[in-house]
């Protein structure tokens, strides 16, 4: 398999993602995966970050790509445009899995855990009154403090991953 890490384990995979990819470090944390990502790394600074810690490059950069795969350290080349294809080429090359679980994703913006609210009256002055009074369960990011529950752009995240999942058993996302 072609720029793949392949026959990785699902469970505990941690990735650095390159400034080309953000939309799809994003939906990394979403999902799940320890992810970092800045739009200022250097590639000596993914390069190092990925040594020091065990993480999987993730890049559409060839040469640092290359250069990765040179240094022994994992790394997956994304070569699809959009999201959906993107998504779906990830998981082939690194077998991430396509799902949704707010108990087990990140915060989308700096990486931190997901907390459940237990008492959902802590969150109801930083959430929308529609939201607060139609939703039962909240979720907070214990290092940034951003609040998440699962609205309507719930069902939309879950149909893309739904369409990278199809695109990915029909091998139609390859360039």
């Amino acid at each position: 398999m072609s720029g793949g890490a392949s026959g990785l384990k699902s469970e505990g995979k941690k990735f650095v993602v390159d400034s080309m990819l953000g939309n799809l470090a994003k939906w990394l944390r979403i999902m799940g995966y320890d992810t970092l990502y800045s739009r200022v790394y250097s590639d000596w600074q993914i390069l190092r970050v990925a040594r020091s810690s065990g993480r999987i490059i993730v890049t559409r950069d060839r040469g640092l790509y290359w250069r990765a795969r040179k240094l022994g350290l994992r790394a997956v080349l994304i070569e699809s445009l959009n999201t959906v294809e993107r998504l779906a080429e990830l998981s082939s090359k690194a077998g991430v899995r396509l799902e949704l679980n707010p108990s087990r994703s990140r915060c989308p913006l700096c990486n931190g855990n997901l907390v459940e609210v237990k008492d959902k009256a802590l969150v109801k002055d930083r959430v929308p009154e529609g939201s607060y009074n139609s939703v039962d369960r909240f979720f907070v990011c214990d290092r940034c403090g951003k609040v998440y529950w699962e609205g309507s752009h719930w069902r939309n995240m879950k149909k893309t991953l739904e369409e990278a999942a199809k695109l990915k058993r029909s091998g139609g996302f390859m360039l």
